[in-house]
């Protein structure tokens, strides 16, 4: 009976389309749990949720597969993976270094130490700063040390002699901004920091590495 708060009576049917949907849902989910419920006790089924993290594989069983491996891998094959390994590692101001001395040129490296009172090397202050950085057109130059560091730990460099053709090379690098300032921090009074100067280049297998990726680009 409709009255003057529902003149159209329209309560009641949407009270009882209410009840007719809550019955729909409460149908439709308990059909969903019984689903859910038989996937469960299905056997050899096991739903993601559940499962525990996948163990990661022991040192033991990487070497073994790394062995394993090995049985069929060829040199080349051999050489291609450490080359993708090694080129992984690498930032592209690193991969200007290498290309800047893939030429076979040399270039000039100095680290700076302090001396001990009795003149000897004391602490290092900075390790394997190299005119490369600027020769090479880094976009971070006053990091080549950190570069030069990492290549030498990779084996794509490695440090030589100095070379006194390079005075002029020497003077320009240890006027390099960082390079002035690890002098300072080096020098003790009358105790002159010490610069050891040494060249920088491409190891054997650096080389290797370039002319595998220039023969790639060819």
């Amino acid at each position: 009976m409709a009255s003057l708060l529902d003149p159209f009576g329209l309560v009641p049917r949407t009270v009882a389309a209410a009840k007719v949907g809550l019955k729909v849902a409460g149908w439709t989910e308990q059909q969903a749990l019984r689903v859910l419920s038989a996937r469960l006790a299905a056997p050899g089924v096991a739903p993601r949720a559940l499962e525990g993290p996948k163990p990661t594989a022991t040192i033991d069983e990487k070497m073994r597969s790394l062995l394993d491996r090995a049985i069929d891998q060829s040199t080349g094959g051999g050489q291609s993976e450490l080359f993708h390994r090694l080129i992984d590692q690498l930032v592209p101001d690193e991969a200007r270094i290498i290309s800047a001395l893939s030429d076979g040129s040399t270039a000039p490296l100095v680290s700076v130490r302090m001396r001990t009172a009795t003149g000897g090397p004391g602490r290092l202050v900075l390790a394997n700063a190299s005119l490369v950085g600027r020769t090479a057109n880094l976009a971070l130059p006053h990091l080549t040390p950190n570069y030069v560091t990492h290549l030498l730990t990779l084996g794509l460099v490695e440090r030589g002699p100095e070379d006194g053709a390079m005075k002029q090379d020497y003077e320009i690098l240890m006027a390099e901004s960082y390079v002035l300032k690890a002098i300072k921090a080096a020098t003790r009074g009358p105790l002159a920091a010490r610069v050891d100067k040494r060249t920088l280049r491409l190891t054997a297998l650096g080389r290797e590495l370039w002319e595998a990726a220039a023969g790639m680009r060819r």
